[in-house]
């Protein structure tokens, strides 16, 4: 049955309070409190109660006798003349109304009184007729208990014998009430001795804890301190107590070097606002001479009463070493940010050159492979056209070159776009060879292609980052091959996850790769040997460019290779299968190609021999082409004419493309919303976005080829 559980704390307490009135709560409560003390509830021996007992029977000429006590829903004999101890319900017990009502009670028949009508000795074995009973204190006010007595016999007690059993009963008061005092002194010695073992644990822990510790009065000071901070500080106990932050031998300081005042140190900031302060930053000046950093805290205690600051502790720690690391690590950073900033200018710096180098280069490539396109147009003997053809390779030669560069800065830049289409990989590496064939032949070598007929359906690849992999790698194996051939190879793979991937291989019969050689050629400018880079020319770029993209693609390049027996670089690149035709998304509805009409189309550029090539090729494809040498010529002419596109140069002098697009859309006019396409030599992965950003609506880069001008001119169109 649930009895209401109280604290051992807290029942001292009642122990202590209970017996002069002093705590406000329920009797039955403060009984069962008292009693759980005196040990009745649970089942405690009394050997002087037991003869109390006997006595009152002998006194009253009862043949039954008890002392009973309950709590708020049992009733509990704890001592009989006859020896039987039971425990019953406090509605059957005959006590339960001298318990409610403190005072005593007899009567002559307990079958003719009301209060006993549940009575389970009444109506039950022994049967009790007369019947008296005493309530018993020990606490003020408070029943803890009642002395009975009984008899089988009606009328056998009178007031006699209620006194003698009264009597009795303050007999069985006193010696609860000794009983409990006895326990209180027991208690309060065990309270005594914890509170010393806790007094000494105390000091102990108090002396043990590496942090610096003190504790501080308002107007006493220095009351506590433990020997960590008396080491911190360089004093003794004593030297401590006599000093206070008014002492001129007390310095503290922040740390940009400026003293403290007395009333600025933490300690005494939390006296007087009850503030706690944490990581509080604190220089002393040692006694010989050293300056020691602390980390302080403070914490206010408070009356609990009154909430005033009765005390401060103070912590701290040193953290010397740690500033001193810290301004090592600060000057160090200051010296790294430097170097990262000159890194940072330098590579800008690289930047530019980059461009400026492009649009140096591309500029006149521009003119000289344009015309060589335009010429070969025309009628030749075959020793002309046999030197356009050199001509053009050459042109075609620094192209790659340019191109290579430019790819490193996007790589370098992370700045690299994968576009994946559905693409027939069989015919993409059909074309591959197609291109790559002349240059085989050349050099009097032969070429196989082995493609796994599972590659005929459509992948997901980006098809001109692929070729551009595929047509590294076999340059890289034409150069290097003299005799024997080149082999292509390709087929689907399944990666982990059931990842579809395709694998190609393109394997040669050239020199092969030393095995110390066979990472380092995948690193930018880096060939098997130095001599080799002037044997067969190149900048060392096309392998690290390729496995990059590879890596893009979700893959990488591998490299199989024996000295003398030629290297087989293996491509392996996520391509998952492409919807059916039927399940992909319909495709817009191409508009009526413009190139079924002529289009006036207006050339601006500062170069006259680009503006003369770029014209050429335009009239050639049927357009009208309008030339300006100059952004100031070209909005003038645009403010009077309406033309259908501008090709527009962005590096030119007083006035660039973006200022002659900015001037043309805040003018309004007959051109205000016409299309302009950016030609230009600068297509670094930036410049692209700038002129995205810009409202471009393509870029051309120089050199320009025709078929690429002509799509970027119908789709602007």
């Amino acid at each position: 049955m649930s009895r209401p559980w109280i604290s051992p704390r807290d029942r001292a307490f009642l122990l202590h309070n209970t017996m002069n009135g002093s705590v406000q709560m329920g009797k039955i409560e403060r009984r069962v409190a008292v009693l759980r003390d005196l040990d009745v509830l649970d089942g405690g021996e009394f050997p002087g109660l037991d003869r109390l007992i006997a006595l009152a029977a002998d006194v009253c000429d009862a043949n039954i006798a008890a002392f009973v006590v309950h709590d708020e829903t049992q009733a509990f004999q704890l001592s009989t003349s006859y020896g039987t101890r039971e425990t019953m319900l406090a509605a059957e017990c005959m006590c339960t109304p001298i318990l409610e009502t403190g005072a005593t009670l007899f009567t002559d028949d307990a079958r003719l009184d009301h209060r006993f009508a549940q009575a389970r000795y009444v109506h039950s074995e022994p049967h009790v007729r007369s019947f008296a009973g005493a309530p018993v204190g020990a606490v003020p006010d408070l029943p803890l208990g009642v002395l009975a007595v009984g008899h089988t016999e009606s009328g056998r007690f009178g007031p006699l014998e209620v006194q003698r059993l009264e009597r009795i009963a303050e007999l069985v008061t006193s010696f609860l009430t000794a009983r409990l005092e006895g326990i209180e002194a027991m208690r309060a010695a065990a309270r005594t001795e914890a509170e010393r073992k806790r007094q000494h644990l105390f000091e102990q822990i108090f002396n043990a804890i590496r942090e610096g510790v003190n504790v501080v009065a308002p107007r006493r000071g220095l009351v506590e301190v433990n020997p960590a901070c008396l080491e911190l500080i360089g004093l003794t106990r004593e030297e401590a107590a006599l000093r206070n932050y008014k002492d001129p031998r007390w310095q503290g300081f922040r740390p940009d070097g400026t003293d403290y005042e007395p009333n600025e140190f933490p300690v005494m900031v939390t006296l007087r606002t009850g503030q706690a302060l944490q990581d509080f930053p604190l220089g002393i000046k040692m006694d010989d001479g050293r300056t020691r950093w602390l980390s302080v805290n403070t914490v206010p205690l408070l009356h609990p009463e009154t909430s005033a600051v009765e005390y401060a502790v103070v912590t701290m720690k040193d953290i010397t070493a740690q500033l001193e690391a810290e301004q090592k690590v600060a000057a160090h950073t200051a010296e790294l940010s430097a170097a990262l900033a000159a890194a940072e200018r330098a590579s800008q710096a690289k930047t530019e050159f980059l461009g400026v180098m492009s649009h140096e280069l591309r500029t006149p490539m521009n003119a000289v492979l344009s015309c060589a396109s335009l010429l070969s147009q025309s009628k030749l003997d075959p020793v002309q056209r046999r030197t356009l053809g050199v001509l053009e390779d050459a042109g075609r030669q620094m192209l790659v070159l340019l191109n290579d560069l430019l790819d490193l800065s996007s790589l370098n830049a992370d700045k690299i776009r994968i576009d994946p289409e559905p693409v027939s990989l069989v015919r993409l590496i059909e074309d591959a060879a197609v291109i790559w064939a002349s240059d085989v032949r050349s050099k009097g070598l032969s070429l196989s292609v082995m493609i796994d007929p599972e590659l005929q359906a459509e992948r997901m690849v980006d098809r001109a980052r692929l070729l551009q992999v595929i047509g590294n790698l076999m340059a890289n194996a034409i150069k290097f091959t003299t005799v024997g051939g080149i082999v292509i190879n390709a087929g689907p793979e399944t990666g982990e996850g059931g990842v579809q991937r395709v694998a190609i291989e393109i394997e040669d019969s050239g020199p092969g790769v030393p095995r110390e050689a066979a990472e380092r050629i995948f690193s930018p400018f880096e060939q098997v040997d130095v001599s080799s880079k002037r044997r067969h020319g190149g900048l060392g770029l096309g392998l690290f460019i390729a496995r990059r993209l590879a890596v893009a693609m979700g893959g990488d390049i591998s490299l199989d290779t024996r000295p003398g027996l030629g290297s087989r670089f293996t491509v392996r690149i996520d391509a998952p299968l492409a919807a059916a035709p039927d399940q992909r998304a319909p495709a817009e509805e191409s508009c009526p190609g413009p190139a079924e009409r002529r289009l006036e189309i207006l050339c601006v550029d500062d170069n006259a021999r680009n503006l003369y090539v770029l014209s050429a090729m335009l009239r050639a494809a049927g357009h009208g082409a309008i030339e300006c040498t100059s952004g100031a010529e070209a909005l003038e002419l645009l403010r009077r004419r309406k033309v259908d596109l501008v090709l527009l140069d962005m590096v030119m002098p007083e006035m660039d493309g973006f200022d002659v697009l900015a001037r043309l859309r805040d003018a309004g006019g007959p051109n205000a919303e016409t299309p302009v396409i950016a030609c230009t030599a600068n297509v670094l992965p930036a410049q692209l976005e700038a002129y995205r950003k810009a409202g471009m609506a393509g870029v051309l880069a120089k050199p320009i080829d025709p078929r690429a001008m002509l799509e970027a001119v119908l789709a602007a169109a």
